[in-house]
């Protein structure tokens, strides 16, 4: 037996293959042939000497069981042949990795450090509603102020921190409403308009997630002071934070505080100018700057105490001429001088059309500017064609179409020891206004503003590429929520 084995083994050595990457890959064909050559040794007796095998008494199944019995020999020895084969590749197991310790920190090590804290401001454009607008949303019933509001709402829903630029007085009963009249036109004397809206509009904009409004603009004393203090108190109701105004000029100019996961938000606004003459009772006073005096004291002052409070501080200022298409010199040396004084971000609103967003350095890290924030919804470009540019003689608050643009701005901004704007993105809004429809075919005349992704293929197609022009390279266009 012994030297059986050594024969077997000798053989299995010969029949090796050159080089294999499988050890049973290499033991099978030696297997097979030494199985194949024991069978065949095994047998020839039987063919050759039938009496001699009668003798012994055995039958063709125990043969078999022998050679299968030699077959398991040389399995084994071949699985406890360690010896690789010339030129085959020899793996080698890796090291298993030692257990990880969970070693207590040395007594008095610092805990790790936490990641910086953040905040997202949300902010839209200027909701202007000239008494056109205001019948259509009176006709729509007592859900008006909703449906003019549901997209917006749609989009801003979730956002923790919505600003908007409100330049609709709350009330409607102290001084007549009036759409104005144009420069442009001299048949007539020009007029500026006159807007106010019902207290209701203050529940849906909380309804739809505002929680910030700037109410220091050219239309705050449309309704004389105490229109504004009236709007003051309605937003206050709703749980509102109105910003720019108060009782006196010292709250005015007060910086307002909002806290959220954390971080603390100071809000200061102004406006460049009003378009109404406030009258003598001091009632209510909205906040106001010089755009070509850029270190007014009470600016440098309502900063300066903004700064000492909060981890963010937020400007909003009012300013520009009507549908200029760019920010001019003495706004943008304003906005610059706001970052110099400790604003962090400037919204800016007024001209009813969008304007670029800039990011840049400030002595605290970075700074956001947005020098005008467009429409959030307004009832104007009523007569604006999709396709169609418009026509000279008409006055722009009637048929341009950027002032139908708007956006949904959100900044991101993270509070270490250094500021940092970690993401500046933009959702592209449009109000949709039948008006031309409606006097044409007697459909009622609706506006109401809209996701522009929700909008059709050929007004996405026409505005979307020209609102985040507008908005310029520093922005992002965010997918809808």
């Amino acid at each position: 037996m012994g030297a059986a084995v050594s024969t077997l083994r000798s053989s299995y050595r010969r029949l090796q293959p050159v080089s294999t990457t499988c050890g049973w890959v290499a033991m099978i064909p030696p297997v097979f042939i030494v199985y194949t050559c024991t069978c065949a040794r095994v047998l020839r007796p039987r063919l050759t000497a039938p009496k001699r095998l009668a003798q012994r008494h055995e039958t063709g199944s125990a043969v078999r069981r022998r050679a299968r019995g030699w077959a398991a020999v040389l399995l084994l020895l071949c699985a406890c042949d360690g010896r690789p084969s010339r030129g085959a590749s020899q793996v080698t197991p890796a090291a298993s990795p030692p257990l990880a310790r969970s070693d207590p920190p040395p007594a008095g090590a610092p805990p790790p450090a936490a990641a910086p804290p953040t905040v997202t401001i949300t902010a839209s454009g200027d909701l202007v509603l000239n008494p056109h607008a205001m019948r259509a949303i009176a006709d729509d019933g007592p859900r008006g102020y909703e449906h003019l509001l549901a997209g917006f709402a749609a989009a801003v829903h979730d956002d923790a921190l919505v600003v908007v630029n409100l330049e609709q007085p709350l009330v409607n009963d102290l001084v007549d409403l009036d759409p104005g009249w144009p420069r442009q036109d001299t048949s007539r004397p020009r007029r500026s308009p006159v807007l106010g809206a019902t207290p209701a509009l203050a529940d849906a904009l909380a309804d739809a997630g505002v929680h910030v409004a700037c109410v220091t603009n050219n239309h705050a004393y449309d309704q004389g002071r105490r229109g504004l203090a009236r709007t003051l108190e309605e937003l206050t109701r709703a749980h509102i934070v109105p910003i720019g105004a108060g009782a006196d000029a010292e709250e005015a100019y007060r910086p307002s505080v909002v806290e959220r996961d954390g971080v603390r938000v100071a809000w200061v606004a102004f406006s460049g100018f009003f378009n109404q003459h406030p009258g003598g009772e001091t009632v209510a006073v909205a906040a106001r700057l010089d755009e070509r005096a850029p270190d007014d004291g009470r600016l440098a002052a309502s900063l300066a105490a903004a700064r000492a409070t909060a981890d963010v501080v937020v400007a909003s200022v009012h300013w520009g001429r009507d549908f200029d298409a760019s920010p001019r010199a003495s706004q943008r040396r304003l906005a610059r001088r706001l970052v110099e004084l400790g604003a962090d971000v400037v919204l800016g609103t007024g001209p009813h059309v969008l304007h670029p967003v800039e990011r840049l350095p400030s002595p605290r890290g970075e700074a956001v500017i947005a020098y005008s924030l467009g429409n959030l919804v307004s009832g104007m470009g009523r007569t604006y064609r999709l396709g169609h540019p418009p026509h000279g003689f008409i006055h722009p608050a009637n048929v341009t179409p950027e002032a139908r643009d708007g956006v949904v701005l959100r900044i991101t901004v993270e509070v270490g020891e250094r500021l940092r704007i970690t993401a500046l993105t933009a959702e592209p809004l449009w109000t949709q206004n039948n008006w031309l429809l409606s006097r044409t075919t007697g459909t009622p005349h609706r506006v109401s503003v809209l996701r522009l992704s929700d909008a059709d293929e050929a007004t996405r197609a026409e505005r979307t590429p020209r609102i985040m022009a507008a908005l310029g390279e520093a922005v992002r266009r965010a997918d809808p929520r």
